[in-house]
């Protein structure tokens, strides 16, 4: 078909990003590089259709320490570090980190990164596919070189083999970081340019998943208007009825929550399918989240009646506290709290860095608008309620 081009401690957590990184507009990449030979050092943008060369400097054969500093957009990016002839790593950055790179040009695999999160994610990607890489290449030689049917047949179940592993390995990845832009990343490995990771009509699902997740964030990135035009040429090419079908199943791309209400009942935010959800994170003791839920009182009033509900989660570590503040501010809607002293699942999957924070779902449970509030989400309501 072608190609898919904790909260640990949550008022710590929100102190330190509120404080941290005095150079907000900017990204600084620290490189300890270790060469057999002098040669060049390559800092570079990935884009979503370019690869831009932003720095280059000579290193010497030994131990080399070198900067880079880069303006940054509020929407993090993808960055290579690479020794020509090499290879190059890939960083994921966002505004004002500070990334210590270390590693040897003739190990590129080994290297190691600190100060940013997004990086380290996307090592463990890296990494893994890296490896899964040379699996197939490996076998891929060796099928070409048999001369024997039976040998050819058993190379031939491997490489399926390590290819569904590494799918698995990915798929995993994405379920677990949705809201990370490493996991565009993984929608778009490949091992050449004839064999992708996400290879098939099957793999729709998981591209919708990510793309959905990514407009809601940043949807004037081109990243997002790539993969949804990708994703409208795949649906255009779809026209019979088991891909059409395929095509409708794809249609819940948000991350399930499945959280306990004030009695201990789970309720699952799939199970408002149907219906237009703001998905609200708050914490009780936070000014801000009482504020706004003084604000949602009347919106929900006005907008109850026709189809529009509110899922709201709770960051409280403590239930029996946030339960005495629901039911003291008695709200109407679905109120849901993990009680988790070890920070809330649901924020860091949905990568919450800020409270509240909030969602709009749509009918068909994709995501249409993010941190709305006042009368930007009543306008939101009224479009979406049509």
């Amino acid at each position: 078909m072608g190609r898919f081009t904790s909260f640990i401690g949550v008022i710590i957590a929100f102190m330190v990003l509120s404080t941290s990184c005095s150079n907000k507009d900017g990204v600084t990449v620290k490189v300890n590089v270790v060469s057999n030979e002098r040669s060049m050092l390559y800092f570079s943008r990935v884009d979503f259709k370019k690869t831009t060369i932003l720095d280059s400097v000579k290193i010497s054969a030994g131990e080399n320490t070198k900067k880079f500093k880069v303006k940054q957009g509020a929407e993090p990016a993808f960055y290579t570090v690479g020794v020509r002839n090499d290879g190059a790593i890939t960083l994921l950055a966002e505004q004002g980190e500070i990334i210590d790179v270390k590693f040897k040009s003739n190990a590129m695999l080994d290297y190691t990164v600190t100060g940013s999160a997004g990086s380290s994610k996307v090592q463990t990607l890296a990494v893994a596919f890296a490896k899964s890489k040379i699996k197939v290449d490996e076998l891929s030689s060796k099928y070409v070189k048999s001369e024997s049917e039976t040998e050819k047949a058993q190379l031939e179940a491997e490489f399926q083999q390590a290819l569904n592993a590494q799918k698995e390995f990915s798929l995993k990845f994405i379920k677990e970081n949705p809201m990370s832009k490493a996991s565009v990343m993984a929608i778009y490995q490949k091992y050449n340019d004839n064999l992708f990771v996400f290879n098939s009509s099957e793999d729709l699902l998981t591209l919708k998943t990510v793309a959905s997740a990514w407009r809601a964030l940043y949807p004037e990135s081109e990243y997002t208007k790539g993969m949804v035009d990708e994703i409208n040429r795949i649906e255009k090419a779809v026209r019979n009825t088991q891909l059409q079908q395929l095509i409708s199943q794809s249609e819940i791309s948000i991350p399930e929550l499945d959280i306990p209400n004030k009695n201990g009942v789970k309720v699952k935010l799939s199970s408002l399918k149907g219906k237009v959800v703001l998905l609200d994170f708050w914490l009780t003791g936070n000014t801000n989240s009482l504020l706004d839920n003084r604000e949602l009182l009347d919106i929900y009033k006005q907008y109850k009646g026709k189809g529009f509900e509110i899922y709201q989660v709770a960051l409280d570590a403590n239930r029996d506290e946030w339960i005495s503040a629901v039911e003291s501010a008695n709200l109407p809607w679905i109120s849901v709290c993990e009680g988790d002293a070890n920070g809330s699942q649901a924020a860091m999957l949905y990568n919450v860095q800020q409270i509240p924070a909030n969602f709009l779902i749509g009918k068909n449970q994709d995501i249409i608008g993010k941190n709305l509030y006042g009368n930007n989400l009543k306008k939101a309501l009224a479009e979406a309620l049509k």
